[in-house]
């Protein structure tokens, strides 16, 4: 999601299905989120997410961030490793429903990385947080769960 204020859809009842038939536990979403092998859920041509997007600058409210293609595969690869056809955690379940909790892994991975990147910079974030994961995780949930899920509601 790269628009504004924009909110994650519904996810497709048959994604959570298909999702839910290959991983059963948290250890098994970490493993295959940082797995170095094939055996991706879904190819990453299924990955609807970022289909379009291309590298270049993007206006995101009153700033402009970079990103480069290797941003878009990065982010495609991780998607498709987790079964997840398009980035939408379910704002109607909890946090730690196991489907959003992918969807908290990729966000989080991928914020790292770009942020590592430099694509973050007009942010001005403090990249020494990089590694709090669990900073990052209170962070994604607040955004997401809070926030997202009170536009979602209206």
């Amino acid at each position: 999601m790269l628009e504004e204020h924009a909110v994650p859809p519904k996810p497709d009842n048959s994604l959570l299905k298909e999702f839910n038939q290959q991983f059963s536990t948290n250890e098994q979403l970490q493993s295959a989120a940082t797995s170095q092998t094939g055996g991706n859920p879904i190819t990453k041509k299924e990955v609807q997410t970022l289909r379009d997007a291309c590298a270049g600058c993007k206006k995101v409210g009153k700033h402009i961030v970079y990103l480069e293609n290797f941003h878009f595969l990065y982010i495609r690869s991780l998607l498709s490793k987790l079964g997840i056809c398009v980035w939408a955690p379910d704002l109607q379940e909890a946090p730690g429903f196991l489907y959003n909790e992918a969807c908290c892994t990729v966000a989080i991975m991928t914020f790292r990385q770009l942020a590592c990147s430099g694509a973050y910079q007009y942010m001005q974030a403090n990249l020494k947080y990089l590694n709090n994961i669990s900073l990052l995780h209170c962070t994604y949930d607040h955004f997401v769960h809070y926030l997202m899920s009170e536009k979602y509601k209206k």
